[in-house]
């Protein structure tokens, strides 16, 4: 997620928490209600717009069988239109898994290592990439321990205001003409707040960074890369970091904690909360995700830091719930919030998607699918 601390479920910034917005009583969905999945995913569902702040879901849901998608509420609520398979979703700090894979391909084919110093990825000298002798690393960037600032341009101030009505035109005004040359010409007089790999610090800047070191390694822009190595051997034509006319029709209405309409994210979120998804696109990736003998998974799945409560992989969060491993990332945007959960024992895995910034819609989003991963589970 663009504006909270890895791991914790939050809302928008920790900030757009808490309004409940009248919804009918009856949520309309496309779950048939036949098998034992769909009846589990309707009473987790059932639960989570318990909260009637929620809007719209979206569950795909991956098991050896095969694939579904199952579609609640409404995707516009002046509309009344619902989501579908093919909506499209702001998929936010998810995307930060998908900048992971490709660095997990650069380091697996021999291009990045882990914890050599990450300067000799880019063009041009960084001194300021260094503090105490300890230079940023691939890994201090994907765990979040790389001593870089939340944001460049610095978000610091339009966080400190505390003003969830502001919050998303300030971040959206600081972003005006940003792009990837201006982020690399900011970051040379940039300096790093804590020691590489001393403390977590949630950076949205350091994913940037990783997109920028695999530009330059790689020679194309990271837009490209990501469509050469997962996008098309995935088959996910409608995942994206510009929408098309034809995308942007099938976008869902976002919304914020209090009802209103939320505008999406800025065009330098990139590489690290900038793709837009779709659930059916989602269920490719999970499956691919879950391919525990694929060695570029493998690797971004292995943890890179220990924890009390978890690790941290490439990006994903490696836990425990009753006593079965699962592997997750979440997001938020503006409007939107999503999850990823994998349950790689049981080659199981979930993309859930909500087109809402209400207080907690992260954490329901990953109860629903834990839920209604063991209400079947044998």
């Amino acid at each position: 997620m663009l504006l909270h601390r890895p791991g914790k479920s939050a809302c928008a910034a920790a900030l757009l928490c808490g309004a409940s917005i009248a919804t009918a009583a009856t949520v309309p969905t496309d779950n048939p209600r036949l098998t034992a999945m769909d009846k589990a995913l309707d009473v987790a569902a059932t639960t989570f717009f318990s909260n009637t702040c929620h809007a719209g879901l979206s569950v795909a849901v991956v098991t050896p069988e095969g694939s579904r998608v199952y579609d609640y509420g409404l995707a516009n609520r002046a509309t009344g239109a619902p989501p579908r398979p093919d909506s499209v979703y702001e998929i936010a700090s998810v995307t930060k898994s998908f900048t992971a894979a490709l660095a997990a391909y650069a380091v697996y084919s021999g291009k990045m290592s882990l914890d050599g110093d990450f300067r000799r990825y880019l063009s041009g000298a960084y001194p300021n990439l260094t503090r105490d002798g300890h230079p940023v690393t691939l890994a201090g960037l994907l765990t979040h321990r790389s001593g870089m600032p939340r944001d460049i341009p610095d978000t610091d101030a339009v966080y400190a205001a505390q003003d969830p009505r502001a919050l998303p035109a300030g971040l959206i005004a600081l972003a005006q003409g940003q792009n990837g040359k201006t982020f690399l010409s900011a970051l040379k007089s940039t300096p790093l707040r804590s020691i590489p790999g001393a403390v977590e610090q949630y950076s949205n800047a350091g994913f940037l960074l990783i997109g920028a070191g695999l530009e330059h390694i790689y020679g194309v822009p990271y837009a490209d890369l990501l469509k050469k190595q997962i996008l098309e051997p995935l088959r996910m034509a409608s995942t994206t970091l510009a929408l098309t006319p034809a995308l942007k029709a099938r976008q869902v209405t976002g919304y914020d904690m209090f009802g209103e309409l939320a505008p999406d994210h800025p065009a330098n979120a990139g590489a690290a909360w900038g793709i837009w998804s779709t659930p059916e696109d989602l269920a490719r990736y999970v499956r691919w995700q879950l391919d525990s003998a694929n060695p570029v998974v493998a690797l971004s799945h292995k943890p890179l830091v220990h924890g009390t409560d978890e690790d941290i992989a490439m990006a994903w969060h490696l836990e425990q719930a009753r006593g079965e491993p699962i592997i997750s990332h979440g997001g938020g945007s503006f409007g939107t919030s999503s999850q990823m959960v994998l349950f790689p024992h049981s080659n199981q895995g979930f993309a859930l998607l909500a087109n809402d910034t209400c207080k907690g819609t992260e954490g329901a989003l990953k109860k629903l699918a834990i839920d209604a991963h063991f209400a079947v589970a044998p």
